[in-house]
């Protein structure tokens, strides 16, 4: 499954897989979205498969945020098919609680 993102007023969803593959490309286009928002929620619920290099690139959006006076929230805790991947990389407390 090819990777697709769909976006709604500052709402990204990534449906797809997400992989070393593609990480670059998608990391280009989060850092051109941050240019122009102050605050993006990112939904992984449909990412059907993530290796580690995925789960460390959406580790690193979250982290260097706030020193870029950004927001960016992660949504995905109930999405089975990635929550090994975010555990086994200790990455799995960027997911927000909170579901949209």
């Amino acid at each position: 499954m090819a990777l697709e993102i769909k976006e709604n007023r500052g709402f990204f969803e990534i449906i797809g897989r997400v992989t070393s593959q593609n990480v670059n490309v998608l990391r280009a286009y989060f850092d051109s979205v941050l240019e122009q928002n102050d605050n993006i929620v990112i939904s992984i619920e449909k990412v059907v498969e993530m290796d580690s290099s995925a789960a460390h690139l959406f580790e690193a959006l979250y982290k260097e945020a706030p020193s870029n006076k950004k927001v960016v929230s992660i949504i995905g805790r109930q999405n089975k098919e990635i929550s090994k991947i975010m555990e086994a990389t200790n990455t799995d407390y960027i997911l927000s609680t909170d579901r949209v």
